[in-house]
């Protein structure tokens, strides 16, 4: 007598046949999840190339490059445009003609809760932020924030309104203070080209930062000084605490982007911002020539110093290297 057909699994051979997809599952995963950053990554150095290209285009209309953070002549803070920052005057390069026309330059940037300019503050713009960068909420349910900041040099910031100019900054391991370190964009900064002297391809313009998802965390913000500008005193991905205003720093749990209160009002500024994305290993750089590079978070402190400014310094050859 036959015996009948078996038309089913058994049980172990269930087992095996999900133990052996699960393994395939593990194996393939981080593959996955490697190729998804990969694509993030390439449209983060994209939008960082747009915004070279931006860059440049305003220095061909207006001669110089887009001012860090503006303050008017009548040094009075409520009027004038004060407060308005280079994504703010980058806006016309962009493709952003609309946003710009909804500026009102007869008032300010800051109290946005007040509805000064609240329109364009509020407005989230997709090219300045990078898609590594977990979403985010605007900071206090007004300010919009992006991931790209630009190049202030050495920190501290210290520059608030009209009586801090001229800038100057401490000179890394010397004690001393120089213009050099003020970067590239700053207080009614102009910054030509021409000002170089080190070659554009050795002058760091833009970088990026963590955004954390908290409406108390101030960083990122694009349309307020203390939001859109980042530092150089310490080397990408710095497990060392940003220095911000006390109330705009929501540190635990959020310790990718580690910060601490160092000073309370908005003059005088003592702000200190590193460099830091959600990218493995470093941070993308825009240099003044226009090119992106991904700079290794493991790059020499004196050659990261030697990127923020526009002038010459020892050291500086080693940029071609990144």
């Amino acid at each position: 007598m036959q015996s009948p057909k078996r038309i089913a699994f058994t049980l172990v051979e269930l087992l095996v046949v999900i133990a052996i997809i699960g393994i395939l599952i593990a194996l393939l995963l981080p593959a996955v999840q490697a190729a998804r950053e990969a694509a993030r990554r390439a449209q983060c150095t994209n939008n960082l190339k747009q915004i070279g290209l931006a860059c440049h285009a305003h220095h061909g209309a207006k001669g110089y490059l887009p001012t860090g953070h503006f303050w008017p002549e009548s040094n009075m803070g409520d009027q004038g445009g004060a407060e308005a920052t280079w994504l703010t005057f980058l806006l016309p390069y962009v493709e952003q003609g609309t946003v710009d026309d909804m500026i009102n330059w007869d008032l300010s940037f800051g109290h946005a809760t007040l509805g000064r300019n609240l329109g364009v503050i509020s407005m989230t713009l997709p090219m300045f932020s990078c898609p590594s960068c977990p979403r985010v909420e605007p900071w206090s349910g007004a300010y919009a924030r992006g991931s790209y900041v630009g190049n202030n040099g050495i920190g501290p910031m210290q520059d608030s309104d009209l009586s801090d100019l001229p800038v100057n900054r401490p000179v890394p391991n010397t004690g001393s203070t120089s213009p050099f370190t003020a970067g590239v964009f700053y207080l009614n900064s102009r910054t030509k080209f021409r000002d170089m002297m080190d070659g554009t391809s050795k002058t760091a313009l833009v970088s990026e930062i963590r955004l954390i998802n908290s409406s108390n965390d101030f960083r990122g913000v694009m349309h307020y000084p203390e939001g859109p500008l980042y530092h150089h005193n310490y080397t990408p991905n710095s497990s060392v605490p940003d220095e911000v205003r006390e109330l705009f720093c929501d540190n635990p749990p959020f310790r990718e982007a580690p910060c601490v209160g160092t000073f309370t009002i908005w003059n005088p500024r003592l702000l200190t911002v590193t460099a830091r994305s959600y990218h493995p290993g470093g941070v993308n750089l825009l240099l003044g020539d226009g090119s992106v590079h991904f700079v290794d978070e493991t790059i020499s402190q004196d050659v990261w110093w030697a990127l923020c400014t526009p002038q010459a310094v020892t050291g500086e050859a080693l940029v071609g290297s990144l």
